[in-house]
């Protein structure tokens, strides 16, 4: 009888290339750094149009 064992999925992602790791990362904090300037932008014009 054989065992198998569950790959671990952080395993995974360590053995992916460098460049392919940092991408990724450089990827999300792009992301959420929009995402951030986006809701700044939509309260800011949000609170402009209050006042009418």
């Amino acid at each position: 009888m054989t065992t198998q064992t569950v790959a671990d999925p952080t395993a995974t992602i360590a053995q992916a290339p460098l460049h392919q790791r940092i991408g990724k990362a450089a990827y999300r904090v792009l992301e959420l750094m929009t995402e951030s300037a986006y809701q700044g932008f939509q309260a800011r014009t949000a609170s402009r149009f209050d006042y009418l």
